[in-house]
């Protein structure tokens, strides 16, 4: 039986799926369950001899306030693995294939050791956008590569936007490249009570393709005036599925990989999936499916949920996804976070999803949230600093959330879910307990 396409967006409202399903490599009569209940076992008896040991970890961003208490540490959330063609290698000068280069006048952060982080979107570079701009967008002839600032959200007025977007690749460009360059503004299909709402990429055209694949190999190009972030004009494939929790397990690299085996045994025994991969590949190929389950990695890090309780999240990525169009592979990815993954002796792990979801305001990332963002701790970046979520950024989302002042009405009080403020802000705990928002116009 196919899979059901379910329509996976960057809220990750997915079903749970708790039916059994048949295994693909069982024998013939043995129940999912049964397959299941082998592999764990297998699991489990590995984990009672290892002794665990603490991941690495890094610093966690500065607090808000330097005279607040600390939060417990925090370990940023691992970058995931770079796709070669999308960021720069770690032992190759970005300018070096193509033979453009930064203008010596342009400061820029520079490319870290194993290159950029690669933002894992959640959602098409197309969601929101108007259809008639979207058809003529893409029959524009000649390379063209997508450009986002940094907390990129749509506005009707665009000028100051495209206006920072256009004179940062003028600098980059040869000058003859800069006189002929174009920059397409967007325009929404509809408003979206959202906060920084989509579409959120500015369309770069009539420039070289030398220049499309310098800066699409940069990922990201922050100087004091601008962040913006360079994808293809057909982006791969990200490699995030979903973030998982519950488990009763520690911070671990051993645990991570018991975690990855647990995955990948389970979605293993899905037929269902598995059918559903190989039956919407691009170019068919039968061990497809399976190829891309055993690449399946984890990673771990850790959120403050009180002055002495943390807890622990795991990101579920797939380093060598299938062959997919992005709906196919999202549909995929709601499929497994709607997937429960039990192990006998450590819990269930479910997915985050919904409200839930992870997200990430700055580079729009669904691996991280904002307070978290691995952008912001990079050696030499020059864009904002992990403690600048503003009053007036929190103030928006309730505005989005539809809640307007009453006419003559000097502000409203408006509470905030202490949850969210953990996850997107720098707001030690001690101070969420009586937070409340005064939000004036």
């Amino acid at each position: 039986m196919p899979l059901q396409q379910t329509h996976s967006t960057q809220d990750g409202k997915c079903p749970r799926s708790t039916s059994p399903q048949p295994h693909s490599d069982a024998t013939a009569g043995e129940s999912q369950a049964a397959c299941h209940k082998r592999k764990i076992l297998r699991l489990t008896e590995h984990m009672a001899s290892t002794t665990f040991t603490p991941a690495s970890t890094q610093p966690p961003p500065a607090p808000l306030n330097p005279d607040s208490p600390s939060t417990p540490t925090t370990a940023l959330p691992p970058l995931p693995l770079d796709s070669s063609s999308y960021a720069a290698a770690a032992d190759t000068s970005p300018s070096s294939a193509s033979g453009h280069v930064f203008p010596p006048d342009l400061e820029v952060t520079p490319t870290p050791p194993g290159g950029f982080p690669v933002p894992q979107l959640g959602c098409s570079v197309w969601k929101n956008v108007n259809h008639m701009v979207r058809a003529s967008w893409t029959i524009k002839s000649g390379p063209k590569v997508w450009a986002r600032v940094w907390k990129a959200r749509y506005n009707n007025d665009h000028q100051p936007t495209l206006t920072k977007i256009q004179t940062l690749v003028e600098k980059i460009a040869r000058p003859g490249v800069a006189m002929t360059l174009h920059v397409s503004v967007l325009v929404a299909a509809e408003h979206l009570w959202e906060k920084l709402p989509p579409p959120w990429h500015y369309l770069i055209s009539n420039i070289p393709q030398s220049l499309v694949d310098f800066l699409g190999r940069q990922v990201v190009v922050s100087t004091p005036d601008v962040m913006c972030f360079f994808l293809p004009f057909d982006p791969p494939l990200q490699m995030y599925l979903c973030t998982l929790e519950n488990f009763a397990l520690p911070c671990t690299t051993q645990a991570n990989n018991v975690i990855a085996e647990v995955v990948k045994a389970t979605l293993l025994c899905d037929r269902e999936g598995i059918s559903f991969i190989e039956e919407q590949l691009e170019n068919p190929d039968t061990g497809a499916a399976e190829r891309a389950i055993k690449s399946i990695y984890a990673s771990s890090f850790t959120i403050a949920l009180s002055p002495t309780k943390k807890k622990t999240l795991w990101n579920v990525y797939c380093h060598s996804p299938p062959d997919l169009s992005l709906p196919d592979f999202f549909a995929w990815a709601c499929k497994v976070r709607s997937t429960e993954f039990i192990m006998e002796d450590y819990g269930r792990g479910t997915a985050q999803i919904g409200d839930k979801q992870l997200i990430c305001f700055g580079c729009k990332s669904l691996d991280h949230p904002t307070g978290l963002c691995p952008f912001t701790s990079l050696s030499g970046w020059l864009g904002p600093a992990p403690q600048s979520a503003t009053t007036d950024e929190r103030n928006m989302v309730e505005r989005d959330r539809g809640c307007p002042r009453k006419s003559g009405q000097q502000g409203s009080h408006v509470r905030v879910s202490s949850q969210w403020l953990i996850n997107n802000t720098m707001y030690s705990p001690s101070q969420l307990p009586f937070l409340v928002l005064y939000i004036v116009k």
